[in-house]
């Protein structure tokens, strides 16, 4: 896809967005949510779209909650798939989510969205999403496994698929 295809795809949010990557750029695929931060802070120039790079503190959500209708959190999460795996779940599922499935922070990030929801009461018509990638690797190094960077663009189609609405933007087969 253009980037101009993208960059207009990016306009047509109609509501206030969080997307909040987290991760260690030093310790190989822990950094993924950051990288695709990176990627998507190129691409939405939307008023109604925040992208923050919280790096390894969760808690740094806490300093821009406002009220936003979605939440979109992306995380190298460990679920015991293959790396690269892609993991989609809505805040309403969690409950059915194991605590198990941990992230590389000192506290899981399941954990913490549940901590937050209960804290904050603004939170709570907000519409929050866990977008997660399976690891390979969490080693010392900054560089992401190709597995992991194999899947950054099914990544960033899906976190722009989650903030616009529909739009004949996107074709069938076609890659970011």
């Amino acid at each position: 896809m253009s980037r101009k295809l993208l960059e207009e795809k990016a306009k047509t949010t109609n509501e206030d967005v969080m997307v909040i990557g987290l991760g260690n750029r030093l310790l190989g695929d822990e950094g993924l949510g950051l990288h695709i931060i990176d990627k998507l802070s190129q691409i939405f120039m939307s008023s109604n779209v925040s992208i923050i790079d919280c790096g390894c503190d969760l808690f740094c959500v806490m300093s821009y909650i406002n009220k936003p209708q979605k939440i979109i959190f992306i995380d190298a999460i460990r679920g015991g798939g293959k790396p690269g795996q892609v993991y989609r779940f809505d805040y309403s599922k969690l409950a059915t989510v194991k605590d198990e499935m941990q992230s590389g922070h000192q506290i899981g990030t399941i954990v913490v969205l549940r901590l937050l929801k209960s804290v904050y009461p603004v939170l709570a018509d907000s519409e929050i999403t866990v977008i997660g990638i399976e690891p390979k690797t969490l080693e010392l190094g900054n560089n992401l496994s190709q597995e992991v960077q194999e899947s950054i663009a099914d990544i960033t189609r899906l976190v722009i698929e989650e903030i616009s609405p529909p739009s004949s933007f996107w074709r069938e087969g076609e890659k970011i």
